[in-house]
């Protein structure tokens, strides 16, 4: 009887990476390209000079990857998540009076 031998998938619990895009990173710089692809097409339609179209497309695109990139690089996989919750926290919490306290069950 031969056993085979298969090779260790090294990658387990890192994040996904693409061109410098991780995780949902990804996600967004797709969204942003196909969200810039359809305003070339509304543009287009409405009788936008191509070149025009062109440009403002290569441009938006560009710059959607540009600061996809940088947030990547910048806050990690899951930094930009927790960034944008720690920014709803309040800075403090106010009480008027003890009331609050006070009716507090006891057990």
């Amino acid at each position: 009887m031969t056993t085979s031998v298969y090779p260790t998938y090294r990658a387990i619990g890192r994040p996904i990476e693409f061109q410098g895009l991780q995780g949902p990173y990804i996600l967004a710089g797709a969204m942003a390209l196909i969200a810039d692809l359809l305003l070339f097409v509304l543009l287009y339609c409405c009788g936008t000079p191509p070149w025009l179209c062109i440009g403002i497309a290569f441009g938006l695109g560009t710059a959607a990857v540009v600061i996809a990139r940088a947030l990547s690089r910048r806050f990690g996989v899951h930094g930009w998540m927790k960034h944008l919750a720690a920014k709803r926290l309040p800075d403090a919490i106010r009480f008027n009076s003890r009331q609050v306290y006070l009716n507090l069950i006891k057990k």
